[in-house]
């Protein structure tokens, strides 16, 4: 597996009870690629992550489709494994959680 760097990174709801983030990973990604976010950076608890989604841009800005992400949460840092499929393409990654430790907190 090889690490990707995020291209970018968004809030979305920034300072609330619940936050939601969003990076995005550029059109060299391929299948098993990893990323790492660190989740208390997004205003998420080690062990609030909610859920997380991922796409993929099978063409550029028009053909994109949602693509079933492999997710580990260790010491507050979550890793998202890219699924056997497609190589060198533009994958965006969704997650949310809640700034509080635990799901139901």
């Amino acid at each position: 597996m090889t690490a990707v760097t995020v291209l970018k990174a968004w809030e979305e709801v920034p300072n609330c009870d619940l936050a939601k983030g969003m990076v995005i990973l550029p059109n060299t990604t391929d299948q098993t690629h990893t990323c790492t976010i660190t989740l208390a950076d997004h205003g998420i608890g080690a062990t609030g992550l909610l859920w997380v989604l991922g796409w993929v841009h099978t063409t550029d800005g028009s053909v994109i489709t949602l693509e079933n992400v492999t997710t580990s949460v260790t010491s507050g840092v979550l890793t998202v494994t890219i699924p056997a499929g497609t190589d060198n393409n533009t994958r965006i990654i969704e997650f949310c959680g809640r700034a509080d430790t635990g799901v139901f907190a």
